[in-house]
């Protein structure tokens, strides 16, 4: 008897230890979305106090919620990371990229074909505008209007007509860490304008950002959409997603969310 049961439970200790090794048929594959745009309301790595929080609210983490909320009969389960501009363009490169890159356009990264990388549709539609000190407003409708001035420019970003021009020394720029700062050298009168999205002006002046120091020149400097990019070895993923990211810009519940943020279709 003895032998009997010494045997039991072995066997029962195998049949245990070989279900540990069976992949759970539930589990869904975590899948990264990256941004390197660190800059409110699309994406923060400080709450309010200066904490690190990885963006418990912005734009970016919205729409990852959005999207995990309409893929729960897929495998997938989306996250949100940031990481700098230059590591996501290495890894690009090396073909080591394990995720997608988030609100970005095929300019940015020379692939106006769209042949180097998969693109998802447009999940918003943004614009850039010229920020000035309140009573330095000059005339603009190119950027051919900024040579000769002084910019701030957030470091490592691309922008239309512009960095060509920076880089043939007809504008010339200071590279900041951040939006605020670069609004923050204007109204100083240290550069004649900065650049950024419309959504950020109006956030930093809804956070109390004096309005009557700042004026916003009439045209935009460039208009664009903030896409997906999915290397080629993540088609698989690239499939799963395209349809609800397709949709996105016809369902009121995400036009809502963008609402929020001062968004106009």
């Amino acid at each position: 008897m003895a032998s009997t049961s010494v045997y039991s439970c072995i066997s029962i200790l195998l049949l245990l230890t070989c279900l540990a090794f069976v992949p759970n048929a539930g589990a869904k594959e975590s899948f990264t979305f990256y941004t390197y745009h660190n800059k409110p309301p699309y994406f923060s790595t400080s709450n309010s106090s200066g904490r690190e929080d990885q963006a418990r609210t912005g734009i970016y983490r919205y729409f990852v919620d959005y999207l995990n909320a309409r893929v729960k009969d897929i495998e997938l389960q989306l996250q949100l990371e940031f990481s700098p501009r230059v590591r996501l363009e290495g890894d690009l490169r090396k073909g080591l990229l394990n995720g997608a890159i988030i609100g970005v356009n095929p300019l940015w990264f020379k692939d106006k074909e769209k042949k180097r990388y998969l693109w998802s549709t447009a999940f918003m539609k943004d614009k850039d505008v010229v920020v000035v000190k309140a009573g330095k407003s000059f005339p603009y409708a190119h950027p051919r209007d900024l040579v000769g001035k002084v910019l701030a420019l957030p470091r490592g970003l691309y922008f239309w007509g512009v960095s060509e021009r920076i880089k043939a020394g007809k504008i010339q720029m200071f590279e900041t860490n951040s939006d605020l700062q670069n609004l923050g050298m204007v109204e100083l009168g240290r550069v004649d304008a900065t650049i950024m999205s419309i959504l950020s002006v109006q956030y930093f002046m809804a956070q109390g950002l004096s309005s009557k120091a700042l004026d916003l020149l009439d045209t935009p400097h460039d208009q664009y959409d903030r896409k997906i990019l999915f290397p080629k070895n993540k088609r698989r993923q690239y499939e799963l997603l395209k349809h609800y990211i397709n949709r996105a810009l016809n369902d009121s519940d995400w036009l809502n969310k963008l609402k929020k943020y001062g968004y106009v279709p």
